[in-house]
């Protein structure tokens, strides 16, 4: 009997194994699939630098593919072609004026491409004002993501003249980030958008479960955007007038203190000489949404990594803004400094300025100066929370986008809702005016 049932569980084992086996070489075979299955695509840019840009898309055949540019949009006087009949289109112009606008249109003999309007615009070394439009969690496609790119829409009069640049904070394309889901999620509800800007995107959790992410879109590794060159896609840094952006990957790279994303990233701030420094990643160091930051399991810790090993460098170099997704809801904090405990932690010793709205630093970023943390994953989404953070007491059950303001020496953000009202702002200024 006793031989029976040892017989009985290695076979069960055995069964249990080769199930376990089959659905690990499924999974395998759906997500490869998913990641690299080839779909038409409208052009779109990348790789965004003061003297160059990169314009991609997929043709349904194998072709030589063109892109004419120039000035003016009736007046497109040049001309590249790709170097060989293909169905994934690169083509990248060079030798451009900074921070000068160049109208282009491409060329397909087997897609309808909408080249009405198409633009794009190099990066500025000095600018006078810059406006940026922000999206966390923007990737559900439906009438909520409609509402709020229609909010953005109507608070800059429907001119894109009026916006400088995009940012997108992760969960760009659910569910799982997917070649297919990015066409549905990100590339048809923002073609407008796409026609005229550069999409600066980190990649979020859900973004992360294909491999889709990091083939669809091309990141600077040799500073050619601006800031240390990092040798790695996946944290890099974009400067535009007077910002300094720096973009990170909280989901698939390693962010213990020693790893070589930290030590890149205490570089880059450590060069730095623009005034004001704006970090964005995916995973915030402090949320009490759908996501809970006290939790040391919650998102695989990742959130306890990010408060423990990154918040301290943002503080040694006085980092302005950090700009998060991830829970979806809003929150906004105070400007505040080493904090990296749970939230029963937080202290007065943490608050620079116990301030609603107005907040004063140095123009150049110094130690302990402060940072303001701000989570915006309601672009598409809306999850019901608690919102009891201490570290952030501006919070907002409701969906919506960030719409951020930048000139030489102030910063103001604003948390701009579906229904297009502004439910929370807040300035940073580094001149001699005081807070009112």
């Amino acid at each position: 009997m006793r031989d029976r049932l040892k017989k009985f569980f290695k076979t069960v084992l055995k069964l249990v194994f080769i199930a376990a086996l089959l659905y690990g070489i499924g999974r395998f075979g759906i997500n490869t699939y998913d990641s690299h299955v080839f779909v038409p695509r409208s052009p779109y840019t990348v790789m965004q630098t003061q003297d160059s840009i990169t314009i991609r898309w997929n043709s349904p055949k194998f072709e030589i593919g063109s892109v004419e540019y120039g000035f003016f949009s009736d007046s497109l006087d040049k001309t590249l072609v790709d170097p060989k009949k293909t169905k994934i289109h690169s083509i990248t112009i060079s030798g451009l004026n900074e921070c000068t606008k160049y109208y282009y249109k491409v060329l397909s003999d087997s897609m309808s491409i909408d080249n009405e309007d198409r633009s794009f615009k190099t990066l500025c070394a000095a600018k006078d004002t810059q406006k940026l439009w922000v999206i966390g969690d923007s990737g559900q496609v439906g009438e909520n993501q409609t509402k709020v790119y229609t909010s953005m829409l109507d608070y800059i009069e429907h001119d894109f003249n009026n916006l400088n640049m995009w940012v997108l904070l992760g969960n760009n394309a659910y569910k799982n980030g997917s070649q297919k889901q990015y066409n549905e999620s990100f590339f048809e509800p923002y073609s407008e958008l796409l026609k005229r800007f550069t999409p600066w995107a980190v990649i979020g959790n859900n973004d992360a479960k294909r491999w889709a992410f990091y083939n669809i879109f091309d990141f600077p590794t040799k500073g050619e955007s601006g800031g240390e060159p990092s040798g790695n896609e996946k944290f890099y840094s974009i400067e535009s007038g007077n910002l300094h952006l720096v973009m990170l990957d909280s989901e698939m790279y390693r962010i213990d203190r020693n790893s070589d994303l930290a030590a890149w990233l205490r570089e880059d701030l450590k060069k730095n000489t623009k005034p004001w420094v704006i970090v964005a990643l995916h995973t915030p160091p402090y949320t009490d949404g759908s996501h809970n930051s006290d939790s040391d399991y919650d998102s695989g810790g990742r959130l306890k990594k990010v408060r423990e090993n990154l918040v301290p460098i943002f503080d040694e170099f006085g980092v302005d803004l950090v700009l998060s997704g991830h829970s979806h809801s809003y929150e906004r904090s105070k400007l505040m400094i080493n904090h990296i405990g749970k939230s029963n932690t937080l202290g007065k010793h943490n608050i620079v300025q116990d301030a609603k709205s107005c907040y004063t630093k140095s123009i150049k970023p110094s130690k302990d100066s402060g940072t303001i943390y701000q989570v915006c994953g309601s672009s598409s989404k809306l999850e019901h929370a608690t919102l009891k953070h201490p570290a952030l007491p501006f919070a907002y059950e409701q969906m919506g986008s960030l719409i951020i303001d930048i000139t030489p020496t102030t910063l103001s953000s604003k948390f701009l809702s579906i229904d297009a009202k502004i439910l929370d702002e807040f300035i940073i200024k580094k001149n001699t005016t005081p807070c009112q």
